[in-house]
């Protein structure tokens, strides 16, 4: 929990880039200073691994929900048009892999997302994506943390910053690969209810925007504490979501019901299904978490969570 932090074990810590980006504690180790400096240096490795097989010279810039993603997003932003790169700022927050298609969908030199994706609230983090809408290798983060002692490079020109909206490419894009009417058909004839705890995190609206319908979703309000826990799809973290399921349940409602608990980037996912007792074990009491959405809606997330078909280069 973020309460038993302390300050003073961040304050100074190197910067390291873990399986999936930097985080670190707000205001310690993770600082505007700190962001800058990284996310130009970022940039200009991203160049050098893509820049000739896409000829661009222009970084999405992205943020979830957390307390100040939008500043330090703003904060990177400066910083990689400040190198000589154009910037595509996000206008809102959105789910990691919205940022990842959009990086691939505009032939990007990648992507640099403000997220501390599951981790409780006193974190923030930077993610590096790459042209080909995915994480990078460690490769690539290696060129990063080596340039790391430099200062963040100043061009003679800057490159300009525009704002987009990432979210309805990226419903499209879904929307295209996935039999959304079919699943739309279910819910209406109520042969399928959608339950979606997205944590206070950047998936809230966006089953209901892939669907363009009403679903049930829950803790959608911004909340930068996370209802004092962390937007990680575990049991202990997700009882509104186990008691909504469970009333629909004991409601004698008919139809399949599904539970999707998403992260706070929205790159992770759970299942969650409300047992009746005849199918109980005391493997999977209530609060277990499993993999067992319905198969329709089980197509639609896993396209949610884009991964490129592209294979990844070496850089």
């Amino acid at each position: 929990m973020a309460a038993n932090l302390s300050p003073a074990a961040f304050i100074g810590k190197s910067i390291k880039f873990g399986t999936d980006g930097w985080r670190g504690m707000i205001a310690a180790d993770f600082t505007f200073e700190r962001v800058a400096r990284v996310a130009a240096l970022a940039a200009g490795v991203l160049e050098t691994c893509y820049g000739q097989n896409t000829g661009s010279q222009t970084v999405i810039v992205g943020y979830d929900r957390r307390f100040l993603s939008p500043e330090f997003a703003q904060t990177a932003a400066e910083s990689v048009a400040a190198a000589g790169y154009d910037v595509l700022l996000s206008s809102c927050f959105a789910p990691t892999p919205a940022f990842s298609w959009t990086a691939y969908d505009r032939s990007a030199l990648g992507a640099i997302v403000i997220t501390a994706s599951h981790n409780p609230a006193a974190y923030s983090g930077l993610k590096v994506k790459g042209a080909f809408g995915g994480s990078v290798p460690p490769e690539v983060t290696q060129k990063i943390e080596a340039k790391l002692n430099e200062a963040a490079p100043k061009a003679a020109q800057a490159g300009q910053i525009q704002s987009f909206d990432p979210w309805p490419s990226y419903c499209q894009a879904i929307q295209s690969k996935v039999d959304i009417a079919a699943i739309r058909a279910a819910i209406r004839e109520g042969s399928l209810s959608v339950f979606a705890d997205v944590m206070h995190g950047a998936a809230a609206g966006g089953l209901e925007k892939i669907l363009e319908m009403p679903i049930n979703e829950l803790n959608s309000s911004a909340d930068p504490l996370f209802a004092g826990g962390a937007p990680e799809p575990l049991p202990k973290y997700i009882p509104d979501l186990y008691r909504a399921m469970k009333a629909h349940h004991q409601s004698g409602a008919a139809g399949n019901a599904v539970g999707l608990i998403f992260d706070g980037d929205s790159d992770r996912i759970a299942g969650m299904e409300v047992l009746s007792r005849s199918r109980m074990s005391p493997s999977n009491r209530p609060n277990a978490v499993v993999e067992t959405a319905a198969p329709l809606l089980a197509s639609a997330v896993e396209l949610w969570l884009w991964k490129s078909s592209t294979t990844k280069s070496s850089p």
